[in-house]
């Protein structure tokens, strides 16, 4: 297995995915696609992520062969496209994606941004799931186009900004309308879409419920401490400020109905 050059810049080290993968046991780093009745179980979630690589699998168009998953975090939809019978490669500037792609897939890994990626081409499929956002604007297509062979596609899973007033909801993802403006400016088409906004909505919620209970564990655990040393917690309070006013404006990025007000969650497939 051979794997690209990292990048020049200091690789990203995600403490992120290390949280999901070894304090919750998560696999898949994505919202999922939840069904109506679903409660707010891990299992649940979980359940969730499969469905929603399942769909992205199935959207697919036949034919296809050679697929890179860019931003492929644990390795695992390139474990289940190499299943499939797809040729896959994946691709982050990452070092822990780095480290678990190679303990879980055999295949080539892209050490590297993929703006900053030199990709040979000759690929069939290009997915971003949740990692389109993090890719400048203006090198999304450029550089799809550039790998792609004629007439492949850029598979585009993830959420958008739907109005660039709404504080820290504004912070993350593309504008809608600034993205559908550069493909319609590039040499991709649109073949087809799917709003799952909704869809994605319970992995909100059940966040939301365990930010609550983490809330209320550290309100219960410094009660005494509180009660027993009243000027000490008045410095904590006073040096910590900042930091505590900074986790109250992004509980807001979990708040589901504020995200589905002020950002769209869209299925995307291009074809050159």
């Amino acid at each position: 297995m051979s794997s690209s050059a990292p990048s020049t810049e200091k690789a990203k080290n995600d403490r992120a995915l290390r949280f999901y993968r070894d304090a919750l046991g998560l696999e898949r780093l994505h919202y999922g696609m939840w069904l109506p009745d679903d409660e707010l179980t891990m299992e649940a979630l979980k359940a969730a992520q499969k469905r929603y690589e399942d769909f992205l699998i199935d959207s697919i168009p036949e034919g296809t062969r050679r697929v890179i998953d860019v931003g492929c975090g644990t390795g695992e939809l390139c474990l289940h496209l190499k299943a499939r019978g797809y040729e896959v490669e994946g691709l982050s500037p990452d070092i822990n994606q780095k480290k678990m792609f190679a303990e879980k897939v055999e295949a080539r890994f892209h050490f590297t941004k993929f703006e900053d990626s030199q990709l040979e081409g000759g690929y069939d499929l290009i997915i971003m799931s949740e990692s389109c956002q993090y890719i400048p604007l203006d090198k999304v297509f450029e550089v799809a186009q550039q790998a792609l062979n004629p007439r492949g596609y850029l598979m585009v899973c993830d959420y958008f900004v739907l109005d660039q007033n709404a504080g820290e909801l504004s912070k993350s993802g593309h504008d809608y309308n600034e993205f559908l403006k550069k493909a319609e400016e590039s040499a991709f088409e649109i073949v087809s879409r799917r709003d799952i906004t909704l869809d994605i909505r319970k992995t909100l919620e059940i966040a939301d419920e365990w930010a609550e209970k983490i809330l209320l564990g550290a309100d219960i655990l410094t009660e005494k401490f509180r009660e027993r040393n009243p000027f000490l917690w008045k410095i904590v309070k006073w040096f910590g400020i900042s930091k505590y006013e900074k986790l109250l404006s992004q509980k807001v990025l979990i708040d589901a109905d504020k995200f589905c007000a002020f950002k769209k969650y869209e299925f995307l497939l291009f074809q050159l």
